[in-house]
């Protein structure tokens, strides 16, 4: 025979909600049991844990606590600030000394050329004798640099670097040279770190030597004078 589990089924639901238990649970050996059981079992439960709850009060201390941490903040808001604008004047003059201080990159190496008219009457867009062969370089920071032209690829009319016909401002190079006859004219720049080696023949033993010395060597576009 079973036993009833009526307490089990129906009398803890009615507990939980808070309604009254009808004469059977009262008289029933078995749901006086489980009442009982459920009711030792409660307790247990509810001792659980029962040292470490907060001391009474804790709330209200938590709270003033909180209150003093936000009255610090704002005591130090203001000289945070007061901190932060010299600090951000400071950096702003110094990176501002430093883009004066600091010299501007130099431009990559290039070599232009530009064909000025003489007097002479000119026949269509070829150089004559008598035009002015204008040329401007960019070093690109090397310490040594010179401007040359070649006549013929046998005869050097022109070699400078700082002196007269050229001029030189920071890293770049200015020159001109009077094409006075007819030839063809063959503008070089020549750069490098180490001091560049004399011409003593022709273009090509000239830039060879050169470029065995380490430079580097810029053609421009030959110029033909008719």
């Amino acid at each position: 025979m079973s036993g009833c589990d009526r307490f089990e089924a129906e009398g803890l639901l009615l507990l939980e909600q808070g309604l009254p238990l009808d004469e059977h649970f009262a008289t029933c050996p078995d749901c006086l049991a489980a009442r009982a059981a459920y009711e030792r079992l409660r307790a247990e439960i509810a001792a659980l844990g029962a040292e470490d709850e907060p001391p009474v009060g804790w709330q209200a201390r938590v709270w003033e606590r909180l209150d003093q941490r936000r009255e610090r903040r704002r005591f130090r808001w203001p000289g945070w600030r007061g901190w932060l604008v010299p600090a951000g004047a400071v950096l702003a003059a110094s990176l501002a000394t430093l883009f004066l201080i600091r010299p501007p990159e130099p431009r990559p190496p290039s070599l232009g050329v530009e064909i000025q008219a003489g007097a002479t009457v000119r026949r269509g867009g070829e150089a004559q004798p008598g035009d002015l062969l204008r040329l401007t370089a960019a070093t690109g920071g090397a310490r040594h640099a010179e401007l040359r032209v070649y006549r013929n690829d046998t005869e050097l009319v022109l070699r400078c670097s700082t002196e007269r016909p050229c001029s030189r401002r920071g890293d770049e190079v200015r020159a001109a040279v009077l094409l006075d006859t007819i030839g063809r004219y063959q503008p070089l720049l020549l750069r490098a770190e180490r001091p560049l080696p004399p011409p003593v023949s022709d273009l090509e033993k000239d830039t060879s030597a050169a470029l065995a010395a380490g430079a580097d060597v810029r053609l421009a576009s030959e110029i033909v004078v008719r």
